[in-house]
């Protein structure tokens, strides 16, 4: 089997591998076990290649892909052990990405792991401008919107549709969401709610006492933080609502000194509308990998 860096200073050696990536931010959270994953790589010492399950996110193969023990025992860790855990955790696609150490091409390797049936798909990355978002909110001239009175941020430039509130998530907005759908939210990715207030921020839309939409630091690696933002209901969409909760989270993760990042699929327009707004620039697109998790589980039995 592949072997298990489960303590953070064996995945240091790991770190050449990722910097510069476009998943940097999610890769080095995991790397650091401040959010919840598994790395694997050929060996402990001096790796030459990895497998990296960012859980409830994304699976990476990244450095050499000539690497044919490695490559060998890749789709065995992943079938024997992490795809029926995030099968059940939730998750039903095994997304897949990618990033070669140079001179070397994970394209036909992947190919011939899972017998030529891997789609691919477009990833969608962002830059942030803080100049473009502090342009931006100038030109709105709704009415400055307060948050919670348990929460201590600064006002927002935006308005928010009648009848709904928008709250910097804290532990006292968490005791009220009795549905406990900000808990869920925050533990999906991080090991524990403690983790979470004391590194990551977010924000969250409260509808009749009930918590409808939640937009959070999902990854966190140094300064950099990657966002995750979800409207629950279609019916509390089309709202303004995630626009609102992201601009106030842009504003915590700028607040703490930090940087926000946003990643997405090219068919998630309204994800990309949203990024624009907010001073993300869109870099270049990459591809991404993937597969239902079933189909592949069930090949192998």
């Amino acid at each position: 089997m592949l072997v298990l860096l489960d303590q953070p200073s064996q995945r240091k050696a790991l770190a050449p591998f990722i910097s510069g990536t476009n998943g940097h931010v999610v890769m080095g959270g995991v790397l650091a076990g401040l959010q919840c994953g598994r790395v694997y790589a050929d060996q402990r010492h001096a790796p030459k290649s990895a497998l990296i399950w960012a859980k409830n996110e994304m699976f990476y193969l990244i450095g050499r892909s000539d690497n044919e023990r490695f490559n060998s025992l890749v789709r065995q860790t992943l079938v024997q052990e992490l795809l029926p855990e995030a099968l059940d955790a939730g998750e039903d696609m095994l997304n897949l990405e990618v990033y070669s150490e140079r001179g070397s091409e994970w394209s036909p390797v992947l190919h011939h792991m899972f017998d030529e049936r891997l789609c691919e798909g477009v990833r969608v990355p962002f830059q942030f401008n803080l100049a473009k978002y502090e342009k931006w909110l100038e030109s709105s001239s709704n009415p400055s919107l307060s948050y919670g009175s348990n929460s201590s941020s600064s006002s927002s430039s935006l308005s928010i549709f009648p009848g709904y509130a928008l709250q910097v998530i804290d532990r006292a907005v968490m005791v009220e969401d009795k549905s406990h759908i900000i808990e869920h939210e925050i533990l999906k990715f991080w090991h524990s709610v403690d983790d979470f207030i004391r590194y990551g921020v977010g924000t969250c839309v409260v509808y009749e006492g009930k918590v409808v939409g939640t937009c959070i630091s999902v990854f966190v690696s140094g300064i950099h933080h990657e966002t995750g933002i979800h409207t629950y209901e279609r019916v509390h969409r089309g709202k303004g609502l995630a626009t609102a909760m992201a601009s106030a989270y842009v504003r915590l993760v700028l607040e703490q000194g930090c940087v926000p990042h946003w990643t997405t699929e090219d068919f998630r327009q309204d994800s990309i509308v949203i990024a624009g707004k907010l001073g993300f620039e869109q870099g270049s697109t990459y591809p991404a990998y993937y597969m239902p998790i079933r189909e592949i589980l069930d090949c192998c039995e």
